[in-house]
C-alpha cells in the first residue's frame, strides 16, 4: 500500500508542478498512517505564486479523480484516486512569506489559528520543486527569535486562562454545554502553550494529544493530568476536572515564567 501511495502522490505532483505558477509540492505526514486508519489521507500542499487555475480547470487536470469537490474559497480540493482519499491545499507564496516575515505582527492571528501552517511546511516531504525557495523557508522556520516565542507564549497563556475562567463558570452554573465548549478551548490552548514553551510548532489537532507528550520539557505531571482531564468516567465529574485544569494551568505557568 505504501508503494501505491507513493505512486499516486508522484503522479499528482508531476501534474501540479507542471502548472506555470506552482513552485513546490509537498506530502504531509497524514499519508504515513495505515490506509485502514480513519486519520489516513493523501494530503499535499501546493505552493504557488499569484494564482492557480480555477476549480473547473483543476478538475480537468485530474481525469482519474472521483467525487471531486472544492472548498468555497477554492483553496482546497478533495477527491478519490483508486479509492484513496486525496486532499490538495493551495498556499500562495506571497501570503506565506508575509506571515513568516511579519510573524510578530500576526501573533493575534496565530493565537486563533495555531502554528499548523509552519508545522506543515517544516515536516512536509518535498515531492517536486522548481527552485530552492521551500528549502530556504524551512531553514527560516528554525530561526524564529526568542522575542517571537515569548510574545506568543504570553498571548496563548491569556487565552488559556480565559478558557479556565469559563470552565469554572460552567461548573458553577451546571451548564453542561458550555462546560464542553470551555473544556475543549482550555485543553487546546494549554497544549498550545506547551508547544510554544518548547519552541515547537503545533501539529494537526488529530495528533496533538500524542505529540505534546513527546516534547522535551513538560509541566509537572502533565501526561497524567492530561489523561485524567480527557477521561470519561463517573470518578471525574466536572468539578474534579475543573480542579485538574487548575493544576494543569498552574504547572504551565511555572515553566513559562
Amino acid at each position: 500500500m505504501k508503494k501505491k501511495v507513493e505512486r499516486i502522490s508522484g503522479v499528482l505532483a508531476d501534474e501540479l508542478i507542471s502548472w506555470d505558477t506552482v513552485e513546490a509540492v509537498t506530502l504531509t505526514e497524514s499519508a504515513e498512517h495505515d490506509p485502514t486508519d480513519p486519520y489516513f489521507f493523501v494530503s499535499m500542499d501546493v505552493f504557488y505564486r499569484e494564482s492557480v487555475p480555477d476549480v473547473n480547470e483543476r478538475r480537468k487536470c485530474f481525469p482519474d479523480a472521483a467525487v471531486f469537490e472544492s472548498s468555497p474559497g477554492q483553496d482546497k480540493d478533495r477527491f478519490l484516486v483508486e479509492s484513496l482519499p486525496v486532499r490538495l491545499e493551495y498556499k500562495q507564496i506571497e501570503e506565506v512569506e508575509e506571515i513568516i516575515n511579519k510573524k510578530e505582527q500576526f501573533i493575534w492571528a496565530l493565537n486563533k489559528t495555531g502554528t499548523f501552517l509552519f508545522y506543515r511546511i517544516e515536516v512536509g516531504k518535498i515531492l517536486r520543486q522548481k527552485s530552492e525557495w521551500l528549502d530556504r523557508v524551512k531553514k527560516n522556520l528554525k530561526g524564529f527569535p526568542e522575542s517571537f516565542w515569548n510574545a506568543f507564549i504570553l498571548s496563548l497563556r491569556a487565552t488559556m486562562e480565559h478558557h479556565l475562567s469559563d470552565l469554572g463558570a460552567a461548573v458553577f452554573r451546571g451548564d453542561k454545554f458550555f462546560f464542553l465548549i470551555s473544556s475543549a478551548g482550555f485543553i487546546k490552548s494549554a497544549c498550545s502553550v506547551v508547544f510554544a514553551a518548547n519552541h515547537r510548532f503545533e501539529p494537526s489537532s488529530r495528533l496533538i494529544s500524542s505529540k505534546v507528550l513527546e516534547l522535551p520539557e513538560l509541566p509537572e505531571s502533565f501526561g497524567a493530568r492530561l489523561e485524567s482531564f480527557l477521561r470519561e468516567d463517573e470518578e471525574f465529574p466536572p468539578e474534579r476536572k475543573h480542579k485538574i485544569a487548575e493544576l494543569i494551568a498552574k504547572s504551565i505557568i511555572s515553566i513559562t515564567g
